[in-house]
């Protein structure tokens, strides 16, 4: 009877899990809020790391909407607008280093304009019924609007249209514990980012300072259909120039829980729900007191004659108004070799 009982279990921990799918991931999107664009931040991810010896590139394009109107009641000591979009062309680069190591490069060109994204957003949260009253009308009439106003003073007053060179970041991740080595663990990873300041940070396409960053991440596959992720970093970043009279905090914690469910080995649809804590002092304004979390809704496709190239597509709803983008729309193509 305990000879069944062991056959039984082995049998259905075998069915639990399985081999990944070359594309499996979360959909790897970031805050686009321009209060927080120009910080570290470490994008969802899964836990595998790429084969020793060779890379993986990942060519990455996000678009954000983000419309912002708050000030503190009576005393105006803060008052913030914004009417933006912001757009985000990253180059992905990895390489299997050792078994269980890789380092990457993170290249961004990052573009701060007016966008084109204005009617699209407007009729989608017209259809369920989400929109906020003369929202956009109120910002400027869809014009670029950028500006940050402390106790009477400009910290930052942005009418142009700039892009550049964003925040080079230098990252590694080291996978602790592998699933196929034991049926009941999951995937489990450490990693790091060391953000440069490359950007111009007089265009607010970056901090003009280092930032530095560590996490964990998780993930299992469950009946060989549907993939959980979870992860947790911690971000300690420098205070830009533009803000050197607030009063900050100087990390950023942030968090991600995913599904993922495979309808075929070559396609899969991924829900996730992202957040992060804010590193602004207390306001009295939505825009810097709210926590930032999204949700998110993307899908994973791989093609049949070539194994190790994959595209993606995803979109993230800010959950809390202001502290994230409206929308946010993420698209991108990863090749092995």
């Amino acid at each position: 009877m305990k000879r069944y009982t062991i056959i039984t279990l082995a049998v259905f921990l075998i069915l639990l899990s399985g081999s990944y799918p070359v594309f499996a991931k979360p959909i790897p999107i970031r805050n686009q809020m321009p209060l927080y664009l120009f910080y570290l931040q470490m994008v969802p991810e899964s836990a595998p790391v790429a084969e020793q010896n060779k890379f993986e590139i990942d060519a990455d394009y996000t678009v954000s909407n983000i419309t912002v109107s708050c000030f503190t009641p009576v005393s105006s000591l803060y008052n913030i607008n914004i009417d933006a979009e912001i757009s985000r062309i990253t180059l992905d680069l990895r390489y299997g280093l050792y078994e269980d190591l890789e380092i990457g490069l993170e290249v961004p060109y990052i573009s701060l304009s007016r966008g084109y994204l204005d009617e699209f957003v407007e009729d989608f949260e017209d259809t369920v019924g989400a929109r906020t009253p003369r929202s956009r009308e109120r910002q400027g009439s869809r014009k670029l609007n950028y500006s940050f106003i402390y106790n009477s003073q400009s910290l930052i007053n942005k009418i142009h249209s700039s892009e550049g060179l964003g925040d080079v970041a230098l990252k590694a991740k080291y996978q602790l514990i592998k699933e196929e080595a034991l049926y009941w663990q999951p995937n489990l990873s450490l990693r790091t980012a060391l953000k440069f300041p490359t950007a111009n940070d007089k265009d607010l396409l970056g901090s003009g300072e280092f930032d530095f960053g560590f996490g964990i991440i998780a993930d299992k596959l469950f009946f060989k259909k549907m993939c959980i992720y979870s992860g947790l970093n911690l971000v300690l970043i420098q205070k830009p120039g533009f803000f050197s009279i607030l009063n900050m905090q100087k990390e950023i914690i942030s968090g991600m829980a995913a599904i993922e469910y495979f309808f075929t080995d070559r396609f899969s649809v991924v829900t996730q729900i992202t957040g992060s804590s804010t590193p602004y002092p207390y306001s009295e304004t939505n825009a810097l007191d709210n926590k930032a979390f999204e949700f998110g809704l993307g899908i994973n496709y791989t093609w049949k004659e070539k194994r190790n190239v994959s595209w993606r597509f995803g979109f993230t709803e800010n959950i809390y108004s202001a502290s994230t983008p409206d929308v946010s729309f993420d698209t991108g193509f990863k090749i092995g070799f």
